[in-house]
């Protein structure tokens, strides 16, 4: 005779649904309240220990560099945390990781929550239990009020109201803004975006910096790119105030896409001008820059040609010469020539003096500088003039005044032959734009703005000043999707806070008429309660005017 088996054994199998556990941690709030605390305490690593500078990311060299300089206070923790990306929080793979999962987290918990939402606010219960009136926390007691006076009433406060007939009492059901309550979902897709858009940007952004003076035109993209890009920097304009203070830079533009123009305009810091997706952003100026040519005369070809950027400077005294009987000789800014391992100057021939001085500066101390000057044709007895900026002193019978320190827009290493090349503006004698060029074993060329000049076999023209704008190409697609959520979180914190969900059940009876509402997070019963007695032409129940 066969045995029965027990039903509850049978019943007691092992699930093998690996998935409903983690379907049950992606719909776990107190998981993502979790991952929120961990991605704001990473957050505050990458903001308490040193980042790597964007400048030198990418580039091992320099990043070393960096890492060596921050031993000094890490110590033997360096190399570790440098292994953990602590020095790169934002961009390690873990963080990134991180915020995967929040996105995946939030997005599983928002529409595991979906479906009881959407039936709360398109089909909520209409009719409550009787028992819902004598034991709900917002609840109160009316005189009795007609029907018709309740339902208009609160019609005209903007409720939806619908009512039904039961056991010789009139139940109403009151109903406001209930699409408010999707203002949370509205809050949380956003919070999702915003993961979203950065992740985004992370992945797939780019960025190309420019550096380019006026007339000249550099690529977007590496040469061998089909798509390739290129920019012509038409004018860099920069105003400033009468105090020196920038007001204003924009730069006029034009863009080539394989050779043919395709887009022309003006872009600032606030309005960058747009192509193709891609935005052409302000970001620097440079009022310094200067347009050079050399041709060999010999064969006619042009060895050099370019637009660089004077950026750096290089200091020069202004002096004032005067003869014996005080009349002013010569008053100008010696750009130097000649530099010695503890002054720099150049020789100069004093007009109406028939004499020729060398005059130069050196350091006096960190921040001080001094003026260095002698007479080579006075021999040893000439002896030398030392004096601070400021005061004068006397030289071969010259009177020799250190006005102040200039420091002239200069350019170190530009590209004309193997040596190391100097460029320094200066002005000519007729108070317009000069270059002068220095080069190693070789003299100092002099070259006036717009007039060629012959030295050794080449022609040396400097066209004029050029500036430079610093222009940033941006391309990207996580930059509206932030933009998208703020506009949503925005919204849904005005839905969730400004427009409150009010919910009534009313039941009405010829001896009174009995009110209850849910718990409002934004609460406000008691003062909507007030309102409605005043309209309805109530009294007020006692419990709420002793909170008036």
């Amino acid at each position: 005779m066969a045995t029965a088996r027990p039903l509850a054994a049978r019943a007691r199998r092992p699930s093998l649904d690996i998935f409903q556990p983690i379907y049950r941690l992606l719909t776990s709030v107190r998981v993502a309240v979790l991952f929120i605390a961990v991605l704001a305490l990473l957050g505050l690593l990458g903001v308490a220990i040193p980042q790597v500078p964007a400048a030198v990311r990418g580039n091992p060299v320099a990043t070393q560099q960096w890492l060596d300089g921050e031993r000094s206070m890490f110590g033997p923790l360096t190399d570790p945390m440098q292994r953990l990306g602590l020095f790169d929080v934002f961009r390690a793979k873990w963080f990134l990781f991180a915020l995967g999962w929040l996105v995946v987290n939030v997005t599983t918990c928002t529409f595991n929550r979906w479906s009881p939402t959407f039936r709360n606010v398109f089909k909520p219960p209409e009719r409550v239990p009787d028992t819902f009136f004598e034991r709900a926390h917002n609840r109160t007691t009316f005189a009795p009020v007609p029907v018709a006076t309740a339902e208009s009433t609160l019609r005209r406060a903007r409720f939806k109201v619908r009512r039904r007939e039961e056991n010789g009492a009139m139940y109403l059901f009151a109903d406001r803004y209930p699409w408010a309550q999707l203002g949370t979902f509205v809050s949380h897709l956003a919070l999702v975006l915003f993961i979203s858009g950065g992740l985004i940007t992370r992945l797939t952004a780019f960025e190309a910096p420019l550096f380019a003076g006026e007339g000249t035109t550099s690529p977007v993209f590496a040469v061998s790119n089909p798509n390739q890009l290129q920019v012509r920097i038409d004018e860099a304009i920069g105003r400033f105030s009468s105090q020196g203070g920038p007001i204003d830079y924009r730069t006029r533009l034009t863009i080539f896409k394989n050779g043919k123009q395709v887009a022309s305009g003006v872009t600032t810091v606030n309005k960058p001008l747009k192509y193709g997706g891609y935005r052409f952003h302000q970001v620097a100026y440079q009022p310094w820059g200067a347009e050079l040519k050399i041709r060999d005369l010999t064969t006619g070809n042009t060895v050099f040609r370019e637009t660089f950027a004077l950026q750096d400077t290089t200091a020069a005294p202004s002096v004032t010469v005067s003869g014996a009987s005080g009349q002013t000789l010569l008053a100008d800014v010696i750009p130097p020539t000649d530099f010695l391992p503890t002054a720099s100057g150049a020789l100069v021939t004093v007009p109406g003096s028939g004499r020729t001085i060398w005059v130069g500066i050196t350091p006096k101390g960190a921040k001080a500088w001094q003026l260095v000057a002698f007479d080579p044709q006075a021999g040893a007895q000439g002896g030398e003039l030392r004096v601070d900026e400021g005061a004068s002193g006397s030289l071969s019978g010259l009177r020799v005044r250190f006005d102040k320190v200039t420091l002239l827009p200069s350019s170190l290493g530009f590209g004309v032959g193997g040596d190391q090349e100097l460029a320094e503006l200066t002005t000519g004698p007729d108070g317009q734009p000069a270059l002068t060029l220095i080069a190693r074993n070789q003299p100092a060329i002099a070259l006036a703005a717009g007039q060629p000049t012959t030295v050794g076999g080449y022609e040396y023209t400097f066209a004029g000043i050029r500036h430079f704008s610093g222009i940033a190409v941006k391309k990207d697609y996580g930059a509206t999707f932030i933009w998208v959520a703020t506009a949503m979180l925005l919204s849904g914190l005005a839905l969730t806070f400004y427009v409150p969900r009010r919910r009534l059940w009313l039941k009405l009876t010829d001896e009174r008429t009995q009110i209850a509402a849910l718990t409002e997070k934004s609460g406000g019963f008691e003062k909507d309660m007030r309102n409605l007695a005043t309209r309805l032409g109530v009294p007020v129940p006692r419990e709420f005017e002793e909170e008036r």
